[in-house]
């Protein structure tokens, strides 16, 4: 299995012209590799969710309970909309694998939630997806997974 690489760099993107901790895997940004495969889907300037750019912090604890999950098979928003920096607009989904010392982002797709099931809580978050099926697999070695998603990982 060829493992992926993932680094996080301090960048600027499409929406934002501050920097801001951006998503590498081999070299590219994330949201650049979505919108190469969906291109009128508008995914440029997409950042990561994990920044302290989210404002209510139940999204927050969300999204960190979900990267800190024990659990072996999590749905992990990883991307929103710099406009509004929450969990109501465009968040992007990777349903996250660990196994055999490994992270995969087995496949990635956009969170479907209703506004109703949002007013109910976040806990619909990665419950409902459409999966972007011309996305590939990413496999990670865990520990530089873990070492380079931590870099961006809120306090």
């Amino acid at each position: 299995m060829k493992l992926n690489n993932i680094e996080v760099k301090l960048m600027r993107s499409k929406y934002s012209n501050v920097e801001h901790p951006t998503i590498l895997i081999d070299g590219v940004p994330l949201d650049l590799i979505l919108d190469k495969y969906y291109p009128t889907k508008n995914f440029q300037g997409l950042i990561p969710t994990l920044i302290n750019w989210m404002h209510d912090p139940r999204e927050q604890n969300l999204v960190k309970d979900r990267y800190n999950s024990k659990e072996m098979d999590v749905s992990l928003p990883v991307l929103m909309c710099p406009d509004d920096c929450d969990l109501w607009c465009t968040v992007i989904i990777a349903k996250v694998i660990i196994s055999n010392e490994n992270v995969m982002w087995d496949k990635i797709g956009i969170d479907s939630s209703t506004r109703e099931e949002l007013i109910s809580g976040y806990d619909c978050i990665g419950s409902s997806v459409e999966w972007l099926d011309l996305i590939p697999q990413f496999v990670f070695e865990e520990d530089e997974y873990k070492t380079e998603i931590n870099k961006i990982l809120f306090n």
